[in-house]
């Protein structure tokens, strides 16, 4: 990790209890990855991750380019779920991050709805958002499923 990337990582009390955490992460801005990480480091406990990823409507920065998290191994997450999942390469880091990390790792849920941001019957979700999500849900099933190990059950909603 860079003198740099120290900045935006900042330091996280220890939550040595939690076993279930939810966190509503914006995967677009610089160093949203040390910020994960950061997390993580501080449940050492964790064993069921959502993740609820919110991308703003603009073109994300660097879009070409892949960042690469800090390695910092996870023992004892088992359950990684990505909610609001898209085909941006900043959701695909989040994943590979997981897959890299995550060494207790037994089941990646794959979800590219952001339920937290709709009403509960979903009468709120526009066409293209549907399409977006069927595009996520085709990017997911073809790209991100053959990065999985087969030790890992891999499941798209």
């Amino acid at each position: 990790m860079s003198s740099w990337s120290h900045w935006y990582a900042s330091p996280l009390p220890t939550l040595p209890n939690v076993k279930h955490l939810e966190l509503i992460v914006q995967p677009d801005v610089p160093f949203a990855l040390y910020h994960l990480a950061s997390f993580l480091k501080a449940s050492p406990s964790l064993q069921t991750l959502v993740l609820k990823l919110a991308f703003g409507r603009w073109e994300p920065w660097e879009p070409m380019k892949v960042r690469k998290g800090p390695e910092r191994p996870h023992h004892n997450l088992k359950v990684v779920e990505i909610v609001g999942y898209c085909g941006r390469i900043n959701a695909v880091e989040h994943v590979i991050y997981f897959i890299e990390n995550v060494v207790a790792l037994e089941k990646l849920v794959i979800d590219p709805v952001m339920r937290w941001s709709y009403h509960p019957t979903g009468m709120d979700r526009r066409i293209e958002d549907v399409k977006e999500e069927e595009e996520a849900r085709d990017h997911a099933m073809h790209q991100l499923k053959q990065m999985v190990p087969s030790t890992v059950q891999f499941v798209c909603l």
